[in-house]
């Protein structure tokens, strides 16, 4: 029912606005719909429709293009000269930004000018919040201030510190306000914070050291936190891990990095297999996805070797 009604929204394409084409590929994606013809007609509409839209429709439209791997540098392009015009003037809303922010880092498209302009609209609203203080979450004017709550500091530690990269000074910032709220967090947020910490710990060892302690503490409760999360075996993880049993050789299978990603651990070498799937690809490319290599970097700096078997 979904892909007829799909196709019905196709043949209707010269009808699009750009609310249109933000609302429809939010809900193509919610439900991992990757139809070509669709996603072909949003980027050919794209050059005539982004100058309409605003920042709710950007954030929603690359947020789906994140969700479903596609990355279209040519509509990312288009899409990007607009984002950048709006965080140049500040029009985008906490959790707008945030996931902006984010599925940019997802996509693995990092242009200097907009990394520039959203991480300076990111550290007007992080200044905001640290100005209010400890309670700024409780006082009642969250709302009124547009600042970054609980779940967009999370994104933004990820995509700063993990992704993107930044500097001491923003991630700190970032990390200030985590730490007022750490008793906020659900499990899944402490599972992207932790291995996020992983990264801040070899990559701004000066900030560790110049660290106050409420932030330090803060830290490691991320880093040990005892999580609740569902363990997940990708199919290509699996039958790979058929085949070296086959071949008598020991692999155990266990969370290395990652409470929620089960990794194929050789013990006598102390590498580990690598097993990017179909899934670790953006749609119809051989480019690896930044999560992807994300979680090999996670290995890497943890001091495995990794041994990677498309």
């Amino acid at each position: 029912s979904i892909h007829l009604l799909l196709n019905a929204v196709c043949n209707r394409s010269e009808e699009w606005t750009g609310r249109h084409i933000a609302l429809a590929s939010n809900a193509v994606a919610y439900f991992y719909i990757y139809q070509p013809r669709f996603w072909r007609l949003v980027a050919m509409s794209l050059p005539r429709l982004v100058w309409s839209m605003n920042p709710l429709d950007l954030s929603n439209l690359v947020s789906a293009m994140a969700r479903v791997d596609r990355r279209d540098p040519r509509s990312l392009i288009i899409v990007a000269r607009m984002c950048r015009r709006c965080a140049g003037r500040h029009l985008f809303s906490q959790e707008t930004l945030a996931t902006t922010i984010n599925a940019f880092a997802k996509l693995d498209f990092n242009h200097p000018k907009l990394a520039r302009a959203l991480e300076d609209a990111a550290v007007n609203k992080l200044d905001r919040a640290l100005e209010l203080g400890p309670d700024y979450r409780r006082s009642g004017s969250l709302r009124d201030s547009d600042v970054f709550d609980v779940q967009a500091l999370v994104l933004l530690f990820q995509t700063f510190v993990a992704l993107v990269g930044t500097s001491d000074d923003v991630a700190l910032k970032v990390l200030t306000l985590l730490s007022w709220s750490k008793d906020e967090l659900s499990d899944y947020q402490r599972r992207v914070l932790k291995t996020t910490s992983v990264v801040l710990k070899h990559q701004h060892p000066q900030l560790l050291k110049n660290m106050n302690r409420d932030c330090r503490e803060a830290l490691h409760v991320f880093e040990k936190a005892s999580l609740k999360v569902a363990t997940f075996e990708s199919r290509w993880t699996s039958e790979l891990r058929r085949t070296l049993r086959k071949m008598d050789i020991n692999a155990e299978l266990k969370p290395l990095v990652d409470d929620q990603v089960l990794d194929i651990w050789l013990p006598s070498s102390k590498a580990v297999i690598c097993s990017p799937g179909p899934y670790s690809y953006y749609a119809g490319t051989t480019h690896r996805t930044a999560y992807s290599k994300l979680h090999q970097r996670l290995l890497e700096m943890e001091g495995y070797t990794c041994l990677t078997v498309p």
